[in-house]
């Protein structure tokens, strides 16, 4: 018969060996990744100028979470790189897309997300993670797949691709982020308001980078935007750049 001391030891061999398995299955959530900057001026269509460089690139979906798109939602990338000691600002209802037949104003914060939860994208969505249990998978590389880039030029692209599948990790291990619709809800809607298009003054020497919100299907390639600086009213046009994942080297 095996005595006190070697029966404890066993036992607290045994609970390691439990605890360690338990660890083992539980997700690790990724650590954070470099973002470098997007430098607009190596963007296709973008604006120049003396104080500013912008330049606008088209939202896309990498395969995970909400395909915002296919919910009514055409996300706008917009860089902006203020190379002045000056403190411009860009305003919401300032912007318009120019589409096929005419120009389109951005929505809101709240109209965004209103059509998106309205859509039948996201109904969809519910539906699929609800037959899984995996709400959270469906998340977290929808917008901030693009806003995870890395570079300028092809590695646009490239970073996009990246902040994906770093997105779709993170998802992954958020499982108990959203298991519900209205879970779903509250990550979409923090998803819109984080990577939205910031309208405070944009400080020196400074780039700043945001999403606005179009309506889909109309055709938009042109983006125009009001910069605002010291009494000025400067209006600048850029051509949306498409952003299509490039093969590695």
């Amino acid at each position: 018969m095996l005595n006190c001391p070697v029966r404890k030891s066993a036992a607290f061999g045994l609970l390691a060996v439990m605890l360690l398995a338990l660890w083992s299955c539980q997700a690790t959530k990724p650590l954070p990744q470099p973002r470098r900057v997007v430098d607009p001026a190596q963007v296709e269509g973008s604006a120049q100028s003396q104080r500013w460089d912008l330049g606008a690139i088209h939202y896309e979906h990498f395969g995970q979470g909400m395909d915002y798109r296919k919910a009514g939602l055409d996300p706008v990338f917009l860089v902006f790189k203020n190379k002045s000691l000056q403190t411009p600002a860009v305003r919401i209802e300032e912007v318009r897309g120019v589409g096929a037949d005419g120009e389109y104003l951005a929505y809101t914060l709240e109209e965004a997300t209103t059509l998106v939860f309205a859509s039948e994208a996201f109904s969809t969505t519910v539906t699929n993670a609800s037959r899984t249990g995996a709400l959270g998978a469906f998340l977290g590389a929808g917008l901030g797949a693009l806003a995870g880039t890395i570079g300028g030029g092809d590695n646009i692209w490239k970073g996009a691709a990246i902040g994906a599948g770093v997105g779709a990790l993170a998802g992954g291990a958020a499982g108990t982020v959203a298991n519900s619709e209205a879970d779903l809800k509250r990550t979409i809607r923090g998803e819109l308001k984080q990577y939205g298009w910031n309208e405070e003054p944009i400080p020196p020497d400074f780039t700043r980078v945001g999403y606005v919100y179009l309506p889909a299907g109309r055709g938009i390639e042109t983006l125009k935007v009001v910069v605002r600086v010291d009494g000025q009213v400067l209006p600048y046009s850029m051509r949306i750049a498409d952003a299509q994942p490039q093969a590695a080297p």
